[in-house]
């Protein structure tokens, strides 16, 4: 018996089918976008970045905490549980803040480099 999400045996689409292949099609529209966004902000991100002179100015907890209660409130007002943006969030400021920390090392061998020349 098909669930109707599953092609039926002998290779006949079941009766979803259509519906889910456009569903999946809406999905990469998305994720086009998000991605797209996401980008946007890692650009904004780097070029913070070059205004920030120490770990504890990438690390900021502070602003971390503040971005992710922002992000929570985002996610309710849109209907999204607000776990989910949570951790998308946290995930994404990890991974940018280790990319600001390896600038900022590379800002600092640059400079002992230049210091020795």
């Amino acid at each position: 018996m098909s669930s109707g999400t599953e092609t039926e045996p002998g290779g006949d689409p079941g009766p979803g089918d259509g519906r889910i292949a456009e569903l999946r099609l809406s999905i990469d529209d998305l994720d086009r976008r998000i991605v797209a966004l996401l980008a946007e902000r890692t650009t904004v991100v780097r070029t913070l970045t070059e205004y920030k002179r120490d770990e504890d100015a990438v690390r900021s907890p502070g602003r971390v905490e503040q971005v992710v209660a922002k992000v929570r409130g985002l996610a309710e007002e849109h209907g999204m549980p607000p776990a989910i943006a949570e951790a998308t969030y946290r995930t994404l400021i990890d991974e940018l803040t280790r990319l600001q920390l390896d600038r900022l090392a590379e800002r600092r061998r640059e400079s002992a480099a230049g210091a020795r020349s």
